[in-house]
């Protein structure tokens, strides 16, 4: 599972109330603490084993029920017993049946079902050598159950029925699930555990205009004398229960180049048919690259990938069946420089292998499955993008990292076996730390072993459930080496390393003295730190490898001249927060001369502090705007723009870039930073940006910076772009049309009431309460008012709260109309002025007030 926009305050931990010792490394002589829940959170007991499930399943989409027949082939997992256990929750539960597989003969039993369990007692005991198939009629109805949610999955329902009747416009009526961690039982019995495995049969019968999409294949679809069809979908490899899932809407299918002999294919809306293939026009390679690189072929028969209304996280991997949030939804125009979000892509494929074909046995465990999945967002940029790409978009995830679990409060362990909900677990140490473990894993054991151990871990372990330990085991198998020290380091203790490092060179003894202290809080570990320094001088650059395993350290070279540069963490693979110092003349040399793009980016990064001196300025525009990776560039531009004013030369050379640099990216950041320029020679430069270019960055970028210059000319050119699908265009054009509150903008703001959710529905509250401030037409308000409130009865989530939100500004800006002509009347009064022209507009805003109230009354 990706979560989408993983924010500060969305992945805070709560603080927990007791604290556990814990054993030592090798090399660290003190105990140390962490947070914790005192119940041990144990690997599910496996009672009962399912082998194999069958669904019939027909949604009832008025009532938001689903009615279901579960027919689940079982047995004992080892020792005999008379007793079953299924998770089944919120359902009503109308027959039972059990027959033994082999003779077809009835089993008798007794059953309860409570607490969302259904408890099964038979008369006699069951040997494990003996299988049974229970039968249970059912009906889900998850609008029933009392629903719960995290921060990382906002609702446990398991079943979504999204716009069901139809109320919202442009909102296709829609059926998806949503599995992890432990919500399909919501909508089918089954052991709703990550370490049980069954392969599976679903028929689903719906009107026949609807697509469905499940695991596995269709292999058959039967049409109904009703109007219905029945959609029979095979899922005949085994996987975790909720990895199980179904999609069910009036979806386009665009199905893709077949890797070898299996579909791929893109369920997307009709309005979205024509870009399917450039959102996911990498799949296929996706697919290749991780199948080669892992020496594990994909496994599963096709590969989908759906994208849906209203989800609840940001992705979720299900077999063979990927489902996405909308906020995948792109245009041509959109993918000139990149696919947006492509790590969620490659994060969700990813997890066909770690997750899907082994699946942590616990939730305790989820690095298993989450900090491979986000390490496969690196080694997927690495290949497609260069090593500079790869490395920014971890350094990314550091900081993030960084910025939520620095101290010891919220820095657990990888592997947690206590904690106070399963679904605490995706955060950012299961996501952004794991990923940063696991290249440091790389980097420790290089590149051929590192590959070589994922190929044993995965093909010793095919559809099983696994734990850390076989992970360790596979490595130390391949390598020969004891990796207790890491892992224990790593993944079973919480916290990183706070290092300081200072170096001094004696000129006389020809001597270089680094020093380094580890200085994190006592809870967490000493660390032992493999890593390299390179050292810089006129005539070479000496590469120094050293070990770091004490509180205080000094490492001691003969370099025949003083450095110019001593780089450490030369390959920038440790998870640390570092404080070393540096001079301007440092990092200016190291712009200039080290390769990697954290080197750089952090050159530039201290640089900008020293922005107005103009050798900085000089190596900025010489160097910075130079570079070859596009990242850099743009961040270059951004820092440089308060300088383009006053520097002739350089405002000539981001004019230049906006017209010429390869990058769509760093033509867009060049073109908002001349935005601040409002003279004829930019003007001219966004009016031809919106005739020649494709890229919605630039599009989008070109109007906003139109309208801090011309507002009148903003709005002639948005119109131009109104059919336009992109939603960064559309957001600029809502922006540009909030500024004149003109009544003939309001149906393009209707128009786009259902295309964003999530948070991104914000923006475009933003823009339309904007608006609604600068309007003064009363029969626009009143529209506005209609319109909004029946979708923010049929709405939820974000959405819901945002409308709400409009509607009471909608209310209090025509309140604040009616006092204010009432005030205006007053003072005319008092100063024996006419009124009339205020009476009658004071009329007409009472009026629509009091309608406006009749509906905002209801909120």
């Amino acid at each position: 599972m990706k979560i989408h926009a993983i924010k500060p305050h969305s992945l805070l931990l709560s603080v927990l109330v007791s604290h556990i010792l814990l054993s030592q490394s090798e090399n660290d002589s003190k105990k140390h603490i962490y947070s914790y829940n005192p119940e041990y959170r144990a690997t599910n007991t496996l009672i009962t084993d399912i082998l194999h499930t069958t669904l019939y399943v027909k949604p009832i989409w008025d009532s938001s029920i689903l009615i279901g027949k579960a027919e689940i082939t079982l047995k004992p997992y080892f020792y005999s017993t008379d007793k079953i256990f299924l998770n089944a929750r919120g359902m009503r539960i109308h027959s039972i049946k059990i027959n033994d597989l082999k003779n077809k003969t009835s089993i008798p039993f007794s059953y309860k079902y409570e607490n969302d369990s259904i408890k099964i007692q038979m008369k006699t005991s069951i040997p494990s050598t003996q299988t049974l198939v229970v039968s249970i009629d059912y009906v889900a109805q998850p609008e029933k159950i009392k629903a719960g949610g995290s921060n990382a999955i906002q609702s446990d329902k398991g079943l979504f029925f999204v716009n069901p009747q139809n109320r919202i416009p442009g909102k296709i009526p829609q059926i998806w699930t949503q599995g992890e961690t432990q919500s399909n039982s919501v909508w089918f019995p089954t052991v709703d555990s990550p370490n049980e495995k069954m392969t599976h049969d679903i028929y689903i019968t719906v009107d026949k205009k609807y697509t469905t999409l499940s695991n596995g294949l269709l292999v058959e679809t039967k049409q109904n004398s009703d109007g219905t069809k029945t959609d029979h979908w095979k899922m005949s490899l085994p996987h975790a229960p909720y990895l199980v899932m179904m999609a069910i809407g009036e979806f386009k299918k665009v199905t893709d180049k077949p890797w070898k002999n299996k579909e791929i294919s893109y369920y997307v809306e009709p309005a979205y048919e024509p870009y399917a293939k450039a959102i996911f026009h990498n799949t296929y390679k996706m697919i290749d690259f991780f199948s080669s690189k892992l020496g594990v072929d994909f496994a599963w028969p096709k590969y989908a990938q759906i994208i849906v209304r209203d989800y609840v996280s940001g992705a979720m991997e299900n077999t063979s069946a990927t489902l996405h949030g909308e906020f995948l939804y792109q245009t041509d125009r959109d993918t000139v420089d990149g696919i947006n979000a492509e790590d969620v892509i490659s994060h969700e494929l990813f997890h066909q292998w770690f997750g899907d074909l082994v699946t942590c046995e616990s939730w305790s465990n989820l690095p298993l499955n989450e900090s491979f999945a986000t390490y496969g967002e690196y080694l997927w940029q690495e290949y497609a993008y260069g090593r500079d790409a790869a490395d920014e978009h971890h350094y990314l995830s550091a900081r993030g990292y960084f910025a939520r679990h620095s101290s010891p409060s919220n820095s657990y362990p990888l592997i947690r076996f206590f904690y106070d909900n399963r679904e605490d677990m995706f955060d950012g140490i299961s996501y952004n730390k794991g990923g940063q473990v696991l290249h440091m894993l790389r980097k420790l054991v290089g590149d051929d072993a590192f590959f070589q151990s994922l190929q044993l871990y995965l093909t010793k372990n095919m559809f099983k459930p696994v734990e850390i330990h076989h992970l360790r085991l596979a490595f130390e198998e391949v390598t020969g080496q004891d990796l207790n020290w890491f892992f224990n380091q790593w993944f079973m203790y919480g916290g990183h390393p706070q290092l300081t490092v200072q170096k001094n060179y004696d000129s006389k003894n020809k001597l270089l003295t680094i020093i380094i202290e580890q200085k994190q809080p006592a809870e967490f570990p000493l660390y032992r730190l493999p890593l390299y320094i390179d050292i810089y001088t006129t005539k070479s650059i000496d590469r120094k490898h050293i070990t770091i395993q004490n509180a205080k350290q000094t490492f001691t070279f003969s370099i025949d001249e003083q450095p110019l540069l001593v780089n450490f963490d030369a390959e920038r693979q440790l998870l640390a927060e570092i404080n070393y110092p540096k001079s301007d003349d440092e990092y200016l040399y190291q712009l200039q001369h080290a390769p990697l793009w954290q080197d750089r980016f952090e050159a530039i990064q201290n640089l900008k502090k020293k922005i107005s001196d103009k050798k900085v300025i000089e190596t900025l525009i010489n160097y910075g705007l130079k570079d070859k990776y596009k990242g850099i560039r743009s961040e270059v531009i951004n820092i440089l723009k308060d300088e383009i004013s006053t520097n002739n030369s350089l405002k000539n050379k981001i004019i230049s870039m906006a017209q010429t640099d390869p990058s769509a990216k760093v033509r867009a950041a060049a073109l908002s930073a001349l935005s601040s320029l409002p003279d004829s020679e930019t003007m001219t430069l966004y009016l031809n940006a919106l005739r020649k270019e494709f890229s919605s960055d630039i599009i989008s970028t070109a109007l906003n910076a139109l309208n801090n210059t011309d507002k009148k000319i903003a709005q002639e050119q948005a119109q131009k772009f109104e059919n336009d699908k992109s939603k960064s265009i559309i957001m600029s054009i809502l922006n540009i049309y909030a500024d004149s509150g003109n009544e003939k903008y309001w149906p393009y703001f209707n128009q786009h009431i259902s295309t964003f959710t999530g948070f991104e529905v914000f923006g475009y509250a933003t823009a339309l309460s904007k608006y609604i401030k600068n309007l003064n037409h009363s029969a626009t308000a009143l529209a506005i008012a209609k319109t909004l409130y029946p979708i923010y009865q049929s709405s939820s989530g974000m959405t819901a709260f945002a409308l709400k939100k409009i509607l009471k500004e909608l209310d209090k800006n025509w309140t604040d109309k009616e006092k204010n002509l009432m005030n205006a009347i007053q003072q005319s009064k008092q100063n024996n002025e006419p009124t009339k022209n205020l009476e009658d507009q004071l009329r007409t805003v009472s009026e629509t007030l009091k309608e406006i109230q009749n509906i905002t009354s209801k909120l």
